[in-house]
């Protein structure tokens, strides 16, 4: 195992030598073609270019505001050693256009939580936090907030920005209770649990078949899957099944093909115990 470990953190420093060796820093123009063909149409408001790096200033001609696209050489440090850098490119878009949108809404969305007996504020996990003493009071408020927020959301360039609801006053997020959320641009309640169903979907769609349909869940024991104990991935601040009467979700769907199989809610290793995926009969 140690062996191997060795080998691929090498293999992988190569690579990434390899790479960083064809990498530049982009330029202006090239930065403003990346940031119109990925947002929309913009025009420079400032650029500036330099040995460290490039930063070109941008005016969102849909929505109005201005924000950031740069580009710039980073180190690549291994163990305290160095293999060289590549280029890496940001922007400021999507904080740049909550800020935007926010502005534009507040009075009405503090109004609307207000009324529901609830508060908001913003954090970089969500475009909208609500926080209220009763999960009725904390969804009604998300709902109309977020039907607000939807007249914003323009080309769909908000799409999967949530409003989250919390049970607690306070912003202590080791102690809070999660009500559930909003996921733009549907305008539906989700529940926790709706939450976690709709991860574990995904993760099917990702792993198994980008088509499968979803059927159902059900709780089992780790027995009923008649998987290895050991092979069982220990993956830290979550719940992974220890022992045979461990319960576990099981979550079915319908392949392409019509045949039905599952996916459930851990991570299990492959044979040599280099790899691993959420465990699955698919």
């Amino acid at each position: 195992m140690k062996k191997r470990l060795k080998i691929s953190c090498i293999l992988a420093a190569t690579v990434m030598v390899l790479f960083a060796s064809c990498g530049r820093i982009k330029t202006a123009k090239e930065l403003y073609r990346s940031a119109k063909s990925s947002y929309g149409a913009c025009d420079i408001v400032s650029k500036s270019e330099t040995e460290d790096g490039t930063t070109v200033v941008l005016h969102d001609k849909l929505q109005d505001f201005d924000y950031e696209i740069y580009s710039s050489m980073n180190d690549i440090v291994i163990d305290g050693s160095s293999f060289g850098s590549v280029e890496s490119t940001g922007d400021t878009f999507s904080r740049s256009l909550e800020k935007k949108v926010l502005s534009l809404t507040w009075d009405e969305l503090t109004a609307i939580c207000s009324e529901h007996g609830s508060s908001c504020s913003e954090n970089d996990f969500a475009l909208l936090v609500i926080r209220s003493n009763t999960e009725s009071d904390a969804s009604a408020a998300a709902l109309e907030c977020s039907k607000l927020l939807q007249e914003h959301n323009l080309n769909g360039r908000m799409d999967r920005w949530l409003i989250t609801a919390y049970g607690s006053e306070k912003e202590d997020y080791l102690s809070d209770v999660k009500y559930g959320s909003i996921k733009l641009p549907d305008i539906r309640w989700r529940t926790t649990e709706d939450e976690t169903t709709e991860y574990y979907i995904e993760m099917a769609h990702m792993f198994t078949d980008s088509n499968a349909e979803y059927l159902r869940k059900e709780t089992k024991t780790f027995a009923d899957t008649g998987a290895d104990i050991d092979r069982v991935v220990c993956v830290l601040g979550t719940d992974y099944p220890t022992e045979s009467s461990s319960p576990v979700t099981f979550y079915y769907f319908r392949a392409s093909d019509g045949r039905e199989y599952y996916l459930c809610d851990f991570n299990y290793y492959d044979e040599n115990h280099y790899d691993y995926k959420w465990y699955s009969n698919y």
